[in-house]
């Protein structure tokens, strides 16, 4: 048996060693995996730096190291003794509360999305009173004022950045001597208070009141609270916040407000606090009330206008086909689409364009002759005026049926005397 192999040929394995695949697939793919290490790794360096610490981004959040957060207040007041423990719902800060025991917890409650019910804030506060914790509102609405006292309300709100002084005899007012009402950016609140970025802070009327800006002395004041000091309210978060710390008397009035108790409950609400409904509401429940009425409205004027645009003007007529059309019947419907619609200038251009087709074949020009040369060629044929030829055929537009047909019997006669001729 001969061998018919040129002895140039070279053969090679259908395979190949793992390290050649992983070679080749590195060289063909070595972009997107590239791209995708990159972003494995970012993720997840993002999302282990997020959980370290247990750091917050939310206003008021005792580990926010922003500006707006209160994690400088919060760790002075934990090096100085006093237990902080951050809660997010009310069942827990009450849990929390009676846990500590009577007359050793401070409970901060801070609402800034208007999440609690007056209902809620009630049962907080004579919780709050049966343990003898006070309360510490920052910026509370008018709702959730009345809810925590009685003795408490509302009272407008004053331009941010003033520095206002204590102006009353409550002995943590006096310690802090003035405060810095807020800044520009003092965007917190709950219960209908103004928007982020407004520039404004709370106002509060009660048994004291304190740091009055110009007007409002012996009326309202930033810090507010009932007679026997319960619950404290106050109209600026910036004075607890990192940014407003050091400035003026902050400082003392925050930890005198929330450092005099053991323990200290910073209670940021959530949406742990909205109540779960006992039954996903059915269709009908979150359909309004005026949906049935108005669909059944628009129904009928449906059926009305139905009966209205299609009604017919008889029954069909069955015709066997192919269906064969008169040309004359074909004439005489375009004609009186033309006449329904009023499109004059459209008939009168069909006609104009018969004409002068028929008179050039009489005038023996040929086809695809322009119309100038045609009419040209007529008045030398009939001796009529060029201009009013020219007028009849091309640019005679009639308005309204009179002048139509005046222009159809002009050019019949035209035709007529040209075949004559």
């Amino acid at each position: 048996m001969t061998d018919n192999l040129s002895p140039l040929q070279t053969f090679t394995a259908d395979g190949g060693a793992p390290s050649e695949h992983l070679r080749a697939g590195w060289k063909k793919h070595r972009f997107w995996m590239i791209v995708g290490m990159l972003f494995v790794t970012v993720t997840v360096t993002g999302l282990v730096l997020g959980s370290l610490g247990g750091r917050s981004g939310g206003v008021l959040s005792i580990t926010n190291p922003a500006p707006s957060g209160a994690q400088a207040a919060a760790t002075i007041l934990s090096r100085e003794g006093v237990d902080v423990l951050a809660t997010d719902s009310l069942s827990a800060t009450l849990d929390a509360a009676a846990a500590n025991g009577s007359d050793a917890s401070t409970i901060l409650v801070f609402d800034p999305k208007g999440l609690l019910a007056p209902a809620q804030l009630s049962a907080l506060a004579e919780a709050a009173k049966k343990t003898k914790s006070p309360i510490v509102a920052i910026r509370p609405g008018p709702l959730a004022v009345k809810a925590l006292s009685s003795e408490l309300s509302a009272a407008g709100t004053t331009t941010a950045g003033q520095t206002l002084e204590a102006q009353c005899t409550a002995p943590d007012a006096a310690a802090a001597g003035s405060i810095l009402a807020g800044t520009a950016g003092d965007s917190s609140g709950s219960g209908g208070t103004p928007p982020a970025g407004d520039g404004s802070v709370n106002l509060y009327s009660g048994t004291v009141h304190c740091f009055s800006p110009v007007g409002k002395s012996g009326v309202s004041g930033i810090l507010a609270s009932n007679a026997m000091a319960e619950v404290t309210v106050l109209g600026s978060s910036a004075v607890v916040s990192n940014s407003g710390l050091a400035s003026a008397g902050n400082a003392a009035l925050t930890f005198r407000l929330l450092g005099s108790k053991s323990h200290l409950l910073w209670y940021t609400a959530s949406l742990k606090d909205v109540p779960v409904a006992a039954h996903p509401p059915s269709l009908a429940e979150l359909t309004p009330e005026w949906i049935f009425p108005a669909s059944a409205w628009l129904l009928l004027v449906a059926l009305v206008g139905m009966f209205w645009r299609g009604r017919r003007n008889g029954p069909l007529v069955t015709e066997p086909l192919p269906v064969i059309v008169k040309s004359s019947e074909t004439v005489s419907g375009r004609a009186r689409l033309y006449q329904d619609a009023r499109a004059f200038g459209t008939a009168a251009r069909t006609l104009q364009h018969a004409t002068l087709t028929r008179l050039a074949r009489a005038l023996r020009l040929g086809a695809g002759v322009e119309s100038s040369t045609i009419v040209r060629s007529l008045a030398e044929h009939t001796g009529r005026n060029h201009a009013e030829l020219s007028a009849l055929l091309v640019d005679t537009v009639p308005r309204n049926d009179r002048e139509f047909l005046t222009m159809a019997a002009q050019l019949s006669a035209l035709e007529e005397e040209v075949a004559h001729r």
